[in-house]
This record gives structure tokens, C-alpha cells and sequence, in this order.
């Protein structure tokens, strides 16, 4: 095996990356990392969990700024490291944890992600990312929200969103992690595609066979130093790996169960849930049994519902015991766990260290009345974390800060410590390096031959041939065929699981209209409606009791008084659009009408009153900003930030007064309460205004930004959202909104109120 002396065939590289050094609390995470990629290569970055691979690229793609060295783009330096600037240069990356936006929309988040220059119109954004996924085989509603898609599903969306654009280089963390292999070969089909362009593309997998069928070149890390960068065609599987680990690995899966094992034997009888029906099977202990099938044939929800995480009907007994399986906490009662596909969302607990994650499922174990003893908890963590190789600098680390397969990891040492008597394990290896699957399926057929019931799905076709004993294909909700010993086998699966034509289209048919239902009733506009209709019923129901209500005067009055709420609940929107709140809206509210009452008196008039609307308007705009720099700068949190000014704006208006006095000048009186028929024309400004926010919010570019910042900072921040600018805009916005309010407030008290904007 010799190793290739980089940059020998290009004076160029698209990307060089040189002496990156990077590390965190308590670990080194690159130590001195030199790489480099040719225009119209495939270079593979390969590696244990924990190498530094995903570090890498996170610094090669300005999310991570280096101890160290130096990144160029193209010939051009990376001076400073951001996402938005490095994209500007030419790199696209799709992350290993998706960087996809939950509460944005497909075409949302396929249009925030391009640069200004390439951004689509936003009411065109859907059909450029109908082409874009259609390229990658994803068969996507561009309405739909993010957080309804699978985790396949989602990776489309990430490699989708790279592939558009067009970059000079593409890095690729896991791609196929979570993709069948149908999916995965048009992957590798576009990645040809982008090579014989002369894109440079940087492919980071544990799956050798897909290195070995797409690589040009590869280097591999160890302990975050490159040990070295080899042409593709010079090593084999077992050179690559023994680099990799620094010692040979046995690759082998363990040998499959001999027979069934004393213990209860899991009976399945007519399940029926979202996804699937009619679900019959018996496993026996000691087996480890595979679902497969090509994603969205109901094998996930199946495993989900008898995990307890998906709403089921039917029997399911263990033994002679019926389990209760309505939600997680029964079912890991009853002895059954789930490992989760989605760990990111469902898994683990990113604050808590690895000994916390370990055991949170077990806690029973290592607690005495209640209380956790640490040494037998941290003890119970170090026996599980061993054989997994989990790599960390410490228990005590946050789990967050592992890389991803090592947060895999963890979570498979919670499973295995819960003591299951059914496993239930989505995507087990998904992550996990080549070194560790081997230590894992050893594990997964270990607690086989205990007795522990095992089912595995996988996309993993010969992952399933080599692991399982039997293997059910699914197709349209329901069991197409059952493989048994010598029957799996790659083929076998999926020609079981594209040929069969199982089902009933009436039967998609109920359940797609069934799924537009449900994305109805969980999307922006359904709460307003059922808030509408209450209004109405409330409405008829009091009209029915007085003849008063439906007068002109009530009617008018009412929308003057709702005109205030409006402006001081859109202030407490735009806050809460970027994920924070906004404490002190009702006695910034209250001392605009304090203010007024002084500035704005019964001999006001003219530019006299203008400039005293100004001057509240002004003073509203920088307790905004004041609010923003003690969140985001200082760092204390919107609610203890803005529980600060509410106590220091409180006490200002009632220094001020202290009691009720003064009064607000009869012009602003009679121009805010000023009607057009019946209506105020304080109520149509509130209404105009709200239509108007919502095109912004659907339309505009800020729009999109501050609902991308509320969704996720982090991954918005990857996206080249400007989270600080964002910030400072949301809070100046809602002290305005909340100003508005104020003097809408002024005209209707007219008189100065320490206490009127405490009720807001």
C-alpha cells in the first residue's frame, strides 16, 4: 500500500487544507491535518468515530473557525471562517446531522439555502425544488414542513440542496446513512455526474464498498492526524481498515443462532396502525429478525408501534402477557426498548454527559430511594461504553460534543443496559465505523443467544443477509415474504420487496387524504380558524343574551380596544418568531401612554405632537435594543433579559406618576379613534398591517430568516442566517409593535396610567 504524494497532479487544488488544528475541552480533535483535492476527483476522508472527519470538514466549510492552518477555496484563502463566506467561495456540504429547518417548508428551505444571486423567487421556490429533488429520486410536496419527513427523507432534501449549487466542491459527511440502495444509486450517479465536470468532491462513508466504487483517492484519519492519502485502486478492504484502526479487524459476522432460546416468545396478532395492517408474526427468543423494504412501506412505523413511540391496534404478547404498548414508558416496562432511527430528535439527551445518556433508561439500577449514586451509575456507564469503544475524553463529557457515531454509540449502551427482553433496533450501525459494527453485531447476537428477542431493520441489505436469522419484506403496510437461513440474501430482498404488489390503492388513497388532513390541522392557518370560529360561537352566544352586543357602538368599540391587543401581540410575535420572548412589551406599552401624557398634553398640537410621537417611537426602538444586547451579547437569556427592563421600565413609569394623572392631547384622541362608518381606522392600520406581516413572513427574505433563526440558530447559522442582525431586528421590531400599541392604549385611557400596560 503507498501513499500518494498530493498535489503532484494539479498546482491547483479546489480545496487545500493545511496544518488544521482544532480541539475542544479535553480532547484534540485535529492535530496538525493537511489535505488536499484535485478538480474532478473523488477523494474519500475515512475513519474511526471521533478521527476528526466531520471536524474536518466543519472547518473546511468556515463552521468551525481552526486553532490553527489554513483552508483554501479554489486558490482563494478562507480569512474568515463562516458558513455564508465559505459557500461564497465555493464549497457545499451536506452534514452527517442534517441542516435542514423543521418548521420551514421543503421549498422553504430549498430557497433559504442558495446564495442571493442563485435564490429562486419564493413563489417559485417550489418547483425549483421539485426539479432538484427529482434529480436525487425524493418524491417530495414542497409544502410540506420538514419536520414531517422521514430522516431519508430529509437527507434527500440536505444532498438536494447541495447539488443545486453547483459548487466547485461538494462535500459529502454519511450521505447514504439513512438512503436505500435505490436512492443511494442515484446518488452515486450524480456524483459521477459533478466529477466529469470538474467538481471536486470530498466523500466521507464507513461503508468501504461505497469508497471502493466511487473513490479516486482516499486518506485516512486516526486520533485526528492523517495517517495518509492513497490512490483507491492500490488498497484493498483489509488495508483500508487495519489504516483506519491501526490493527487488523475481524470482519465477520458472528455466526447466526443455533435454535431458539428458553424464554417467552413475542406473538404479534392483526396490528394495524398508520402505515400498516394486518400484521401477524411470531419471534422466538434467541432469533434476531430483520424488517426490510423499500422506506415508506410501513417496516419503520411498524417497529415505531411496538416500540410504543406510534398509535397501534391489535395483540402483542410476550410470553403469556399481553403488553401494553400506548407509549414508550409502558412498553420499556414491559420490557420491551426501542433504539430510535432519529437520534438527533428522539435519542439522545445532547445537554447531559455520556454517563447520563447511558443509564437515563435504567436509572432503577444505580438509584437507592430515589437518589442516584454516581460511582455505581458512572460504573454501569463504563461496562456498557467499553465494548462499544465509545470515544470521549471522559463520562462526564456532553454527549453532544461526540461525533455522531459515537452519539450512536451511546445511545446502543442505554438500549443494551435497560435489560431488554425485546430489542427493537432502527438503523442500529447507522454512523457507527467499520471497526465498532463488528463489535456491535458480536453484541446485538450476544444478547440474541441470552434470550433477548432482536429485531433489526435496516437499509442495509447485506447487513440483514449476514446478521439475521429471518427477514420480513414489506411492501404497501403488510409482510410481501418472510426469508429464511439460506433464502437471504441481497437479491432475494429486493426483488421480495420491489415486486410485490401487496395492498390496496383505495387504501393509499384514504391515507394520503388522511395525510393532508393531518398536515392541515398542524399548520399555521388551523389554529387561527378554530380561534375564529370560538370568537363567532362566542359571538352568536352573547348576541342571543343582548340586544346590545351587536350594536354599532359595541361593535366599534370593541375593534378600538382589539386594535391595541393586535399591535401588542404582533410585538410579542416577532419575538417569539426567533424563538425567544419578550417580558417587558405590556410596561414598555404602559409608559409610552406615561410619556404622552407629558410630551402629548391637552396644548399639544401640529409638529409639536409629531415630535413627541417620534420621541416615544424612538425611546420604544432602543429599549429594543437594549433587550437584544443583553440576550445576545451578554448572554442572559430573553427572560431574565427582558424580566429586567420590565422591572426597570415599571419602576420608571411609576417614578414618573404614582398615580393616574395628566392627560392625552384631543388631536391624537381624534386621530386614532377617527372612523371610516363604523369601523376605526386604528382597527384597519391593525388589520392591513397583519396581512402585510404575513406576506412579509411567506414572501420576504426576512420573512424566511427570522422563522429559519426560531426553527434552529445553529443550523440556520450554517445557513448563513445572520443570528446577531436577525436578533436585533426581532427585538427593535416588537418595542415598535409594542410603541404602536402604546399610543393606541394613550387614546383610549387618555390619561397617564403607571399601572395600564401591566394587564399586557
Amino acid at each position: 500500500m503507498e501513499q500518494v504524494a498530493a498535489g503532484n497532479e494539479a498546482p491547483h487544488p479546489a480545496l487545500r487544507l493545511r496544518e488544521i488544528r482544532k480541539s475542544f475541552p479535553g480532547v484534540v480533535a485535529l492535530d496538525g491535518v493537511s489535505l488536499e483535492v484535485l478538480p474532478g476527483e473523488v477523494h474519500a476522508v475515512v475513519g474511526e468515530n471521533g478521527a476528526g472527519k466531520s471536524t474536518l470538514m466543519s472547518v473546511a466549510s468556515g463552521a468551525l473557525a481552526p486553532d490553527a492552518g489554513t483552508v483554501e477555496i479554489s486558490g482563494r484563502v478562507l480569512e474568515r471562517p463562516s458558513p455564508a463566506t465559505a459557500r461564497a467561495l465555493g464549497i457545499a456540504v451536506v452534514y452527517q446531522q442534517t441542516s435542514v429547518l423543521d418548521e420551514l417548508t421543503v421549498a422553504e428551505n430549498f430557497a433559504f439555502s442558495m446564495p442571493p444571486e442563485r435564490r429562486p423567487p419564493l413563489r417559485r421556490a417550489g418547483r425549483a425544488a421539485r426539479e432538484q429533488l427529482a434529480a436525487v429520486g425524493a418524491e417530495l410536496d414542497p409544502s410540506s414542513r420538514v419536520i414531517e419527513l422521514s430522516t431519508a427523507e430529509r437527507q434527500l432534501l440536505e444532498i438536494a440542496k447541495a447539488l443545486a449549487l453547483e459548487a466547485t466542491v461538494l462535500v459529502l459527511d454519511e450521505p447514504t446513512e439513512a438512503l436505500t440502495a435505490t436512492e443511494s444509486e442515484r446518488l452515486f450517479a450524480q456524483i459521477r455526474a459533478m466529477r466529469d465536470r470538474g467538481t471536486a468532491v470530498v466523500y466521507i462513508s464507513h461503508r468501504l464498498a461505497e469508497v471502493r466504487a466511487l473513490a479516486d483517492r482516499l486518506t485516512v484519519l486516526r486520533d485526528g492526524r492523517a495517517v495518509g492519502t492513497f490512490a483507491a485502486s492500490d488498497v484493498s478492504d483489509e488495508q483500508i481498515v487495519q489504516a483506519i484502526v491501526g490493527a487488523p479487524v475481524e470482519h465477520a459476522f458472528p455466526p447466526k443462532g443455533g435454535g431458539a432460546r428458553p424464554g417467552e416468545t413475542l406473538v404479534v396478532r392483526g396490528l394495524c396502525g398508520p402505515g400498516f395492517h394486518g400484521i401477524d408474526m411470531e419471534i422466538a427468543p434467541g432469533e434476531i429478525v430483520g424488517f426490510a423494504g423499500v422506506e415508506g412501506n410501513g417496516q419503520r412505523e411498524l417497529i415505531r408501534a411496538l416500540g410504543g413511540l406510534e398509535p397501534s391496534s391489535g395483540v402483542v404478547r410476550l410470553g403469556d402477557r399481553t403488553l401494553d404498548l400506548d407509549n414508550a414508558t409502558r412498553a420499556l416496562a414491559s420490557g420491551v426498548v426501542c433504539i430510535p432511527g432519529d437520534r438527533l430528535a428522539e435519542g439522545i439527551f445532547p445537554a447531559l454527559s455520556v454517563r447520563e445518556n447511558v443509564t437515563m433508561a435504567s436509572l432503577g439500577q444505580v438509584a437507592t430511594a430515589g437518589i442516584v449514586n454516581r460511582r455505581r451509575q458512572a460504573a454501569a456507564a463504563r461496562e456498557q461504553a467499553g465494548p462499544l469503544r465509545i470515544k470521549a475524553p471522559s463520562l462526564e463529557t456532553p454527549v453532544s460534543s461526540l461525533s455522531g457515531g459515537n452519539q450512536q454509540k451511546a445511545l446502543l449502551a442505554r438500549s443494551l443496559l435497560a435489560g431488554p427482553r425485546v430489542l427493537l433496533a432502527d438503523e442500529p450501525t447507522r454512523g457507527v465505523d467499520v471497526g465498532a459494527r463488528s463489535d456491535l453485531y458480536g453484541i446485538l447476537r450476544a444478547a440474541a443467544d441470552s434470550g433477548t428477542i432482536v429485531v433489526v431493520l435496516s437499509s442495509d441489505s447485506l447487513e440483514l443477509q449476514g446478521l439475521c436469522d429471518r427477514v420480513f419484506v414489506f411492501s404497501r403496510g403488510q409482510i410481501a415474504r418472510e426469508l429464511k437461513g439460506e433464502e437471504i440474501d441481497e437479491e432475494a430482498i429486493a426483488a421480495a420487496a420491489i415486486g410485490s404488489t401487496l395492498g390496496s390503492l383505495t387504501r393509499e388513497g384514504q391515507e394520503r387524504r388522511l395525510a393532508r388532513l393531518r398536515r392541515f390541522a398542524a399548520g399555521d392557518y388551523a389554529p387561527s380558524l378554530a380561534v375564529a370560529a370560538m370568537i363567532v360561537i362566542l359571538g352568536a352566544y352573547t348576541s342571543a343574551h343582548s340586544d346590545f352586543f351587536l350594536t354599532q357602538r359595541t361593535l366599534t368599540n370593541l375593534m378600538l380596544i382589539a386594535s391595541a391587543l393586535a399591535f401588542v401581540s404582533f410585538a410579542q410575535l416577532v419575538v417569539m418568531l426567533v424563538g425567544g420572548i419578550d417580558l417587558s412589551v405590556g410596561p414598555l406599552t404602559g409608559l409610552v401612554v406615561m410619556l404622552l401624557s407629558f410630551l402629548a398634553d391637552q396644548g399639544t398640537h401640529g409638529v409639536a405632537m409629531v415630535l413627541a410621537i417620534a420621541a416615544v417611537v424612538g425611546l420604544a426602538a432602543l429599549v429594543g435594543l437594549v433587550n437584544h444586547l443583553l440576550s445576545d451579547a451578554i448572554k442572559l437569556g430573553t427572560v431574565l433579559a427582558t424580566l429586567v427592563t420590565f422591572i426597570v421600565i415599571q419602576g420608571v413609569s411609576q417614578t414618573l406618576r404614582s398615580a393616574p394623572g395628566g392627560s392625552i392631547s384631543g388631536g391624537l384622541v381624534g386621530v386614532v379613534t377617527t372612523r371610516i362608518g363604523p369601523i376605526p381606522v386604528a382597527f384597519l392600520v391593525a388589520a392591513v398591517l397583519a396581512v402585510a406581516a404575513e406576506i412579509a413572513l411567506r414572501w420576504s427574505r426576512i420573512g424566511l430568516e427570522l422563522r429559519a433563526v426560531g426553527s434552529s440558530p445553529e443550523r440556520a447559522r450554517f445557513l448563513g442566517a445572520r443570528l446577531h442582525t436577525t436578533s436585533a431586528l426581532a427585538f427593535v421590531g416588537c418595542s415598535l409593535f409594542a410603541a404602536l400599541g402604546g399610543i393606541m392604549l394613550a387614546a383610549q385611557v387618555q390619561i397617564g396610567d403607571p399601572l395600564v400596560g401591566v394587564n399586557y
